[in-house]
């Protein structure tokens, strides 16, 4: 045996001594457990040389050390193996029923059944707690089965009743055509017949005339019945189809809403009961500093901000607005100080550029239509001209005196959403009213917003159903949630944000690009707040616009002692 299990051999027999001199129960328990392993025996065997007892599993370890005969740890002294391996050696029945009676198992018992009755009453509380949660998830799925056939119920609904009034109304239009056709034709017939036969008699008189004849009175007679009958002809195809069509669709503007509301049908809305322990964690817009997107899912935007190419390098302007085409992909650049628009392919080559004769030019958009609109602040009116430079329209008036237009940008639905500056001054010479204009693509205006939230707004977007405002006021630089209506709703702040000077949304994937003049930084942000990656830049970024398909950024870039330049930099 090892000197160190000698040691504790000794040591142990020591303390047997002492405890049985003083607690009879403690030998009790010193003997019940292994000398080896100090663990209570399960299954005792007795070496018939020296009584002593040992566990089955410490013997076999010790048997393959030595093939015939195995040394006591206690004493020392040889037994010899039986023919059936160790579990041959007799089993110490006594010393089972010590371990059996013996307080510490008992104690073991007690515990062991306790914690089995805890245990199957945990068992049967999660059997129950899954059965309630499979009646709620059947109660839900009916429940969604049902909102689902009355969605589309409802879909159907009106569906079949557009279906319906639309085959009405053509219906009356076609009518209305038939009758037009049919008396088109009748008269038309009536009127070719009737000049082919004035002009035969016009001829019959035409030769009366140059070689004489008898029946001069006759055709006096017929020739003037017939310039009467020419004349009514000419009198009623005057009057037929004068009169104007015209066309009224009840409530042309709730269908409108209807479908730059994206054909809302209603919300769904979910209700969380109060005695449901529900985890809750504080919207980031709460905090200074947005917290990282916590999903395996998120996009990498580690590599955002890298040069791809500088547009217009070879050209010499002063950019000082960027944006581009969501369908061709036109980029357009603005330079303000010359009045020139320049045009460049998605790939950055230079297509054309043209002269802008009116007013402060201040932000250049691309609508829907592909048309390039560039916004006049001094007229507060926006101009729109085709990719070509063909002055198109001039549309959209400020509502108010006090509203000065500054930035414009285009959201899906084709509605420009322009931002008032208050720094500005009006037409009287006051400060303009910081406020958010939405116009739809015919120039109507829908609503304005923002007036008691804003300090200064640089410039909106619309994104996913919410507006979100730059704002750049004392309290330092914030983007300003609003919802459809033009609602607040909240904020969101970082301290890293200064001066943000535009914005520009990515409806592909829900996120929001803003500039700050003040760091030289390009901050992307999900929809909720949180920061996704933030870059430096070398010159000041004052416009950001996407690409096309929302691949690339383009950032217009500000120099104090310079002209102003635009790249296309990675964005995903």
């Amino acid at each position: 045996m090892p000197p160190k299990l000698i040691f504790k051999v000794k040591q142990r027999g020591s303390n047997m001594a002492s405890s049985i001199e003083h607690d009879p129960f403690s030998a009790v328990e010193h003997e019940i457990s292994c000398p080896i392993c100090y663990e209570d025996f399960t299954e005792p065997k007795c070496l018939p040389n020296c009584a002593h007892n040992v566990c089955q599993q410490c013997l076999q370890r010790m048997k393959r050390k030595r093939k015939k005969v195995l040394e006591c740890p206690v004493c020392r002294v040889e037994s010899v193996i039986p023919k059936g391996g160790v579990a041959a050696f007799p089993k110490n029945r006594l010393l089972v029923r010590w371990i059996e009676q013996s307080r510490g198992r008992k104690e073991k018992h007690y515990y062991l059944k306790e914690a089995v009755k805890s245990c199957e009453e945990k068992l049967q509380g999660a059997k129950g707690a899954l059965g309630e949660m499979e009646k709620r998830y059947i109660n839900s799925k009916t429940k969604c089965d049902e909102m689902k056939q009355r969605v589309q119920s409802l879909v159907e609904g009106v569906v079949k009743t557009a279906r319906k009034q639309e085959q009405k109304m053509l219906d009356e239009i076609k009518a209305t055509f038939d009758r037009n056709e049919v008396a088109y034709e009748t008269l038309q017939s009536r009127t070719v017949k009737l000049c082919e036969n004035a002009s035969n008699r016009i001829n019959s008189a035409q030769v009366i005339i140059q070689h004489g004849g008898s029946e001069m009175e006759r055709v006096i007679n017929t020739i003037n019945n017939l310039s009467k009958s020419l004349n009514m002809s000419m009198l009623e195809a005057n009057g037929k189809f004068t009169q104007s069509l015209e066309l009224s669709l009840t409530n042309t503007d709730l269908a409108e809403e209807f479908i730059f509301d994206e054909f809302s049908l209603g919300r769904l809305n979910v209700k969380i009961d109060q005695e449901t322990p529900i985890a809750f964690t504080a919207p980031p817009w709460e905090s200074f500093e947005p917290k990282p997107v916590k999903t395996s899912k998120a996009k990498d935007y580690s590599k955002c901000g890298s040069l791809i190419q500088r547009i217009g390098s070879s050209s010499h302007f002063d950019a000082f607005s960027v944006a581009a085409s969501r369908d061709c992909g036109v980029i357009v650049v603005l330079d303000e100080d010359a009045k020139f628009v320049h045009t460049f392919t998605k790939a950055g080559k230079k297509l054309n550029k043209f002269h802008v004769n009116h007013g402060d030019l201040w932000d250049i958009v691309v609508s829907n239509e592909d048309e390039i609109v560039v916004l006049n602040r001094d007229k507060n009116c926006l101009l729109h001209y085709d990719m070509n430079g063909n002055f198109q329209k001039k549309i959209v008036s400020a509502p108010k005196e006090n509203v000065k237009f500054t930035s414009c940008t285009v959201d899906r639905h084709g509605r420009f959403i322009i931002t008032s500056y208050p720094y500005c001054k009006d037409e009287k010479g006051n400060d303009a009213m910081p406020c958010v204009l939405v116009y739809r693509p015919s120039g109507k205006l829908t609503m304005s917003f923002g007036e008691e939230h804003l300090g200064c707004p640089e410039k909106a977007v619309f994104l996913n159903g919410r507006f979100y405002v730059i704002d750049s006021g004392r309290c330092g630089g914030r983007v300003i949630v609003f919802d459809k209506t033009g609602s607040f709703i909240n904020m969101f702040e970082d301290k890293q944000l200064k001066s943000p000077s535009s914005i520009a949304a990515d409806h592909r994937n829900g996120t929001l690009a803003v500039t700050d003049t003040d760091t030289l930084t390009v901050h992307i942000y999900s929809k909720a707040g949180q920061r996704l990656h933030c870059f430096e830049t070398e010159n000041k970024p004052a416009d950001i616009a996407f690409t096309k398909n929302f691949k690339s950024l383009l950032v217009c870039f500000e120099v104090d002692d310079g002209n102003g330049y635009v790249e296309m930099l990675t964005y995903r």
